[in-house]
């Protein structure tokens, strides 16, 4: 469902998180459209400058798409999902900013028809994707190709809880827990290593206890060699088990569409 948003020009700007099927739906009508569109794709690396010099230049579009690609919402999450951007904006149509799942990889302005087809291509592409999951207590790795979950690995490890009691007994389990830490630290970092390296994933999206990722990448050579494939996104779970992995490709596959 959309969600409204209240300003101006962006009053009636809606957003809303689409599957990969309900988005190439969605682009499909769109390419059945006969009015005349501005389709804009905006790499990672040229966002927010690219985009919003662009509308400046942008006649009759600019008024519209400066206020459009300013709005709070589309900043925050396009800053938080560092794939970059889709427009597709018409005077007399549909208006749309897409924040797809994986990162555009030109910056290119096209007007006429619609033009879906690089889009189409980045999300029915197949891809090899690592995730890592983790939190205290509980973590999950896998490798998907395309839909399919080619290797995974689920396990538990005991941590003891803080006791709110002073002294030496609580120095004494402060130190055990410390301890325990670490050690399941090390074996979770192993065991991602396992998953990942013999399928060299082209990215890898890490969810779960955020605070988790530095240190595990720190426990692991191969693990912080691979730093730069990482996601800015974080994928949220409450227990890392084989569920969340399989939940977890479903919400990377997911892309945000804003109307206006």
């Amino acid at each position: 469902m959309f969600t409204e948003h209240p300003d101006p020009f962006v009053g009636s700007m809606k957003q809303a998180t689409f599957t990969k099927m309900m988005l190439i739906d969605c682009l499909n009508q769109l390419q059945d459209n006969p009015a005349d569109y501005l389709t804009i794709y905006v790499k990672p690396s040229s966002f927010p400058l690219y985009g919003t010099d662009l509308s400046i230049r942008l006649e009759p579009f600019a008024l519209e798409l400066t206020e459009a690609l300013g709005n709070d919402a589309v900043l925050r999450e396009a800053q938080r999902r560092g794939t970059g951007l889709v427009i597709f904006w018409s005077r007399s149509d549909s208006k749309l900013i897409i924040i797809p799942p994986f990162p555009i990889q030109e910056d290119i302005v096209l007007r006429g028809r619609p033009d879906i087809s690089l889009l189409l291509h980045l999300l029915e592409k197949e891809r090899v994707l690592g995730i890592m999951l983790i939190n205290w207590g509980s973590y999950a790795a896998g490798v998907f190709k395309g839909e399919k979950l080619v290797e995974s690995k689920t396990g538990t490890g005991y941590i003891h809880k803080r006791i709110k009691k002073g002294g030496s007994s609580s120095k004494r389990f402060a130190r055990r827990t410390e301890e325990q830490k670490k050690h399941f630290l090390r074996k979770v970092a192993n065991h991602f290593e396992e998953v990942l390296k013999g399928h060299a994933p082209e990215q890898i999206f890490f969810g779960g206890n955020r605070l988790i990722l530095k240190p595990i990448l720190q426990e692991n050579p191969y693990l912080e060699s691979q730093v730069h494939k990482i996601s800015r996104r974080l994928l949220s779970l409450r227990y890392a088990d084989k569920e969340a992995l399989l939940k977890s490709l479903q919400d990377i596959n997911e892309s945000l569409v804003f109307s206006f």
